[in-house]
């Protein structure tokens, strides 16, 4: 058995979360708290956006995407980079995607731990589903995997059972 060592909850092996307080179990404290080097950012994220048409160094300004979690009441804006990775974060394996659902009930609605991936391209919202074990849903229809549909303003996606809002702000 593993012991939590911030609450004592006893676990069993292989458990990374602590169900009673939340603490990451393998390094004993709270995810994210630790400032991550510019070095180790991806280069998207440091150079922010660039554009498809115009010249080197120019950079377009899109409209500000954000993801709602109507189950939680998470409002989550998602990070300025071509494409961001929707998922759940697993340390263990090295999975930290740029929009982590775990916090809003992830493991237990189905959502893999790469399970889509949301990408800006000629001045529109792409979702595309990774392969997920449980689908990736627009406005109720299933994804094929690996084939890029188009976001809009209002839509709902559903991973696995965790239903998501996609807006965005001009």
């Amino acid at each position: 058995m593993i012991e939590c060592p911030s609450c004592g909850h006893k676990h069993r092996p292989g458990t990374l979360f602590c169900t009673e307080c939340g603490v990451y179990l393998p390094s004993g404290g709270p995810l994210g708290t630790e400032p991550i080097p510019e070095g180790d950012l991806p280069a998207a994220r440091v150079r922010g956006w660039q554009s498809d048409s115009g010249g080197e160094g120019q950079q377009e300004s899109p409209a500000a995407l954000s993801i709602s979690v109507p189950s939680s009441g998470r409002q989550i804006p998602v990070p300025s980079a071509k494409a961001v990775e929707v998922g759940r974060l697993d340390a263990a394996h090295g999975i930290f995607p740029d929009v982590d659902l775990a916090p809003d009930g992830g493991l237990e609605g189905g959502v893999s731990r790469r399970h889509c991936k949301i990408c800006y391209q000629e001045g529109r919202y792409f979702v595309e589903d990774l392969g997920s074990a449980n689908g990736t849903f627009l406005n109720g229809k299933r994804l094929t995997p690996c084939l890029t549909h188009a976001l809009e303003n209002g839509d709902e996606l559903q991973l696995g059972r965790v239903k998501l809002r996609i807006m965005v702000q001009d």
